[in-house]
């Protein structure tokens, strides 16, 4: 039973077949409970006579997202992922899994455990963990290869390439694709192998058919791997290999043991963190707010920002009025924004008809003309100057209005809204990645519900802030720190830092395996960052320190591995850093004379970890 007495599995037996429906929402995640539940479900079948088959479905809007992260770390709790699929491998009934729209992760390896797999067109397959620093470790390196070999497995679990149920089908790893209703489907495709003998996926050998095709694949993705930072893609190219030479249950132990090598280490912990900062961080503080659905938005303004946003929100379907003081002023901003749906056409982004359907979503208007502004008014370039001459609203225009670049206008509706399009170099990219949402205490919520809501439907990483900007901030450290060792030291220090962290002049591209990701100057460096950060904490600019890591890392390039700077002071100790940053602060007071609440924490005694449980992360 679930929370609140909600059955997350429901035993359904419809003729001799059980069906065990899932219903977790909103994704379906493989909790405790939930592994429990299935595991009793499975048992009652086993030892029914009257059973012939087992079905697996689920409620809600995809088969699972996978296991629940948030048990990693915490005492394991039996049975877990990995004894459920083999529970469901072992089965003396055939086992068919039924999936819709996704099967993500410990979702996947749960129905590569089945003896079956059926699916609606469309449904998603993928094993995401390496972009935690890990990889599937409930038996989707073992079992995944022996169903499509290594290549395919390969571009799966390494690479994170998702597979859709047509190649699926084709390379092997679903046995029907349905059209028709799943569950009808299902039973029917259950009750037609009842009488077939078992085939465990572990007996499967179709993707070991070719040997040295497999050992190929293997060496290639082995040499690509050495190429990484991270530790997870060369042990996930071991994995696989062991798949093609120990017998199932070994490699199955390899992997286990393996996993939890890689959980422990420092690069996964740093990835999870910033994981769950950023499900935190676009949380709306009030579960009670309703959010406004926009469906069209106004923006004054023709700024760079303002075009930004205006392809964002024309790529989600938003109708968009554009609108300047001048018709001079008012033509170029349309003629940006040609220039995009072409430049995005041409590379293959978006076809043709996709961009007449986004044009035709967008018109233009003097601002003194404008009769109606839709659901939200942003305000861009000259007008979101505080002395701005602003178009008369209608009466009626009860809705939130965003300032870009700042803090919003006052009043329970007014927002401010960053588009970091900066970086390093100050160079400007087409599409930014992040946003930072500047709140103040007197916004009312169902006008921060509204902004998230349509932030996210961006696909954008949002952070909530207080009344100023932080990125700008932590980026101003970062160069001036940069400035300050190239001035002491010369160039090469500063470039080789950089080349370590993916962080080159010429834009973020991963970093680079070599040297410690904190070694030499780099301490003097976060160290700044890191300073800068506890001055907006104080402020109460930034709500939590994983915020600032979040916005630094996705601002900057940094690589998430590393966590961000306030994640590094953590593990260095804040004692520690204040005796860095007073031995640092003669050559630059302003940059390393230690924050007030910095000293404070010490102090007192609270953790970085502390304040982030606070914010709600």
């Amino acid at each position: 039973m679930a929370d609140g007495g909600q059955q997350i599995v429901q035993q359904i037996l419809a003729g001799n077949v059980l069906q065990l429906w899932i219903d977790n929402p909103p994704v379906n995640a493989l909790g405790h409970a939930l592994r429990v539940s299935l595991a009793q479900g499975i048992a009652r079948a086993a030892d029914d006579p009257e059973i012939a088959a087992i079905v697996l479905l689920s409620h809600g809007r995809m088969f699972s997202a996978g296991a629940d992260i948030s048990e990693f770390g915490k005492p394991r709790q039996h049975p877990v992922l990995s004894d459920l699929c083999n529970l469901v491998e072992a089965c003396p009934k055939p086992v068919i899994a039924a999936l819709h729209e996704a099967a993500l992760g410990g979702g996947l390896e749960l129905a590569l455990a089945a003896h079956y797999r059926i699916a609606v067109p469309g449904t998603r397959l993928a094993l995401p963990e390496v972009t935690l620093g890990i990889l599937p470790g409930a038996g989707g390196t073992q079992r995944l290869p022996r169903l499509v070999g290594a290549e395919a497995a390969l571009q799966m679990i390494l690479w994170n390439r998702p597979l859709f149920a047509r190649k699926a089908l084709e390379l092997g790893l679903l046995d029907r694709i349905t059209p028709e209703n799943l569950e009808v489907s299902a039973i029917a495709f259950a009750q037609e192998v009842a009488a077939r003998p078992l085939r465990p996926t572990r007996d499967r050998r179709d993707g070991f058919s070719d040997p040295a095709g497999y050992a190929a694949a293997v060496a290639q993705a082995r040499a690509k791997a050495r190429n990484t930072a991270l530790p997870g893609p060369g042990r996930i190219v071991d994995c696989i290999e062991a798949a093609q030479l120990l017998p199932f249950d070994q490699g199955l132990a390899f992997e286990h043991a393996v996993f939890a090598d890689l959980v422990a280490s420092p690069q996964a912990e740093a990835l999870r963190y910033l994981f769950f900062a950023e499900r935190n961080a676009a949380k709306v503080p009030r579960p009670d707010a309703v959010p406004r659905r926009v469906r069209s938005v106004t923006v004054l303004g023709v700024s760079d920002d303002a075009i930004n946003l205006v392809d964002l929100l024309l790529g989600i379907g938003v109708e968009v009025v554009l609108a300047e003081k001048s018709r001079a002023a008012l033509a170029p901003g349309l003629e940006r924004v040609v220039q995009r749906l072409d430049h995005a056409v041409a590379k293959g982004e978006i076809s043709g008809a996709e961009k007449d359907r986004r044009w035709d979503l967008l018109s233009a208007d003097l601002s003194g003309d404008m009769e109606t502004l839709g659901d939200m008014l942003f305000l861009a370039g000259d007008f979101a100057d505080p002395d701005a001459n602003l178009p008369d609203l209608p009466a009626s225009a009860l809705m939130p209005v965003v300032t870009l670049g700042r803090r919003g206008p006052g009043g329970s509706m007014g927002l401010g809204l960053m588009l970091e399009t900066d970086s390093l170099t100050g160079a400007h990219p087409r599409q930014p990645k992040l946003v930072e949402l500047i709140a103040s205490q007197g916004n009312a919520p169902e006008a921060v519900a509204t902004a998230l809501l349509l932030l996210r439907r961006m696909r954008l990483t949002i952070v909530q802030v207080v009344d100023k900007p932080v990125g700008t901030k932590l980026i101003r450290a970062l160069r001036s720190a940069l400035l300050l060792v190239e001035d002491q030291q010369g160039a090469e220090p500063v470039l080789e830092l950089l080349q370590r962290w993916g962080m080159e002049a010429d834009g973020p591209t991963g970093a680079r395996p070599g040297p410690d990701l904190f070694s030499g100057v780099a301490g003097r460096v976060l160290g700044a960052v890191a300073n800068a950060g506890f001055r907006l904490l104080g402020e109460g600019r930034a709500r939590c320190p994983a915020d600032i890591d979040l916005i630094f890392c996705t601002a900057t390039g940094f690589p998430r591995w590393g966590g961000g700077p306030m994640h590094w002071a953590a593990r260095r100790g804040l004692l520690v850093l204040r005796q860095d940053l007073l031995h640092w602060a003669s050559d630059a007071p302003g940059l390393f004379t230690p924050a007030p609440m910095l000293d404070e924490l010490i102090r007192t005694g609270l953790s970085l970890a502390a304040l982030n449980t606070d914010a709600g992360g």
